[in-house]
């Protein structure tokens, strides 16, 4: 049987123009794992603007039968169908049995993209779904990048903005802000906004950008809600609005974090192993892992549940964005209130 592979494989596979018709993405770089699911869309649908040929389920929604559904549905006015599928760890054994069964019957126009929505352990090699996906396609795993790798990534990413960074200064970047994609796209969208006209970030510039911090930290309001003090969140969660945060990039970033959480206790790791893997600041090990204890795996699990609440919400228009955002964050004291948002 195949293994999975890493993301610079399939970069560099696809390239090359080689693709294949399923392909199952899991890790923890989840920034990364955005924009493959994006690029292999735009490839399968090239030339197709419609939006009616992708079909975006989520295992924690829909089963087997809908995503089958989906893949009989013949393409609508194009020459190809894409099904992606989020949280497919959320599927049963038996829904996966019957998706194993499928993929090698596919039609040769539809396309299919399984986010599997948690931390990669190996022992996922046996899940039914993961087993056919290698069979039929290709597993890759998004291993968080190693600071080089960050590097040459922040130099090719700052090309989307149209700008070019000097080699001192993305060294500089990723020894500031780790090698988190997420939170590295956000520096370098800042520092690109900060040089204007100009094509180049350089050094001074990265630093004055990155220097530039508002009263108020994201990462005070996630530290508070980890320890599910409320009565601190909350004054910090309307000081990150009025500052003019973006309510969906503090729930983006909250859901990133309680997927951590939820992978740091199910590893069952030592807390300096769980400082190296979570870029924890020195010293502050021991009361990460004592803040993961006030947690159960089922809260963990089922927060990250009321975040995707959250977003529907906002997104239906039936809270507003500042409403849904203060009752998720009231839900982390002991996750009452969070009923409200449904």
């Amino acid at each position: 049987m195949s293994q999975p592979i890493k993301s610079d494989e399939l970069f560099a596979s696809w390239s090359r123009n080689q693709w294949k018709s399923v392909y199952l993405f899991a890790g923890q770089e989840d920034f990364l794992i955005e924009q493959a699911v994006q690029q292999a869309g735009s490839h399968w649908l090239a030339g197709d603007s419609s939006g009616l040929n992708w079909d975006r389920l989520d295992g924690n929604e829909h089963g087997a039968d809908e995503i089958l559904e989906a893949c009989r549905t013949a393409p609508f006015l194009g020459k190809a169908r894409v099904i992606s599928v989020q949280n497919a760890f959320r599927l049963s054994a038996q829904d996966q049995e019957l998706l194993a069964e499928a993929l090698p019957r596919l039609p040769p126009d539809v396309f299919v993209l399984f986010i599997w929505g948690k931390e990669w352990r190996r022992d996922e090699l046996r899940k039914p779904l993961v087993e056919a996906t290698l069979n039929s396609g290709s597993v890759v795993i998004f291993w968080p990048l190693f600071p080089e790798q960050a590097q040459r990534w922040v130099i090719q990413r700052v090309k989307t903005y149209k700008k070019t960074i000097t080699d001192e200064a993305a060294v500089w970047l990723v020894q500031e802000a780790g090698e988190g994609l997420r939170m590295l796209d956000q520096e370098l969208a800042k520092a690109s906004v900060y040089v204007g006209n100009r094509p180049a970030v350089e050094m001074d510039d990265i630093r004055v950008s990155f220097g530039y911090a508002k009263a108020c930290s994201p990462f005070e309001w996630l530290n508070a809600l980890r320890q599910k003090n409320t009565r601190h969140a909350l004054p910090l969660l309307d000081r990150l609005l009025e500052e003019g945060e973006e309510p969906l990039r503090l729930l983006a970033m909250v859901s990133r974090a309680l997927r951590d959480w939820l992978a740091a206790k199910e590893s069952g790791e030592s807390a300096s192993v769980l400082a190296m893997r979570f870029h924890i600041r020195r010293g502050e090990e021991n009361r990460f892992v004592q803040d993961l204890a006030r947690w159960k795996e089922e809260d963990l699990v089922n927060a990250i549940g009321r975040c995707l609440e959250a977003e529907q919400a906002i997104k239906s228009g039936k809270e507003t964005p500042e409403m849904a955002m203060t009752l998720l964050t009231l839900g982390f004291s002991g996750l009452e209130p969070a009923h409200t948002l449904r």
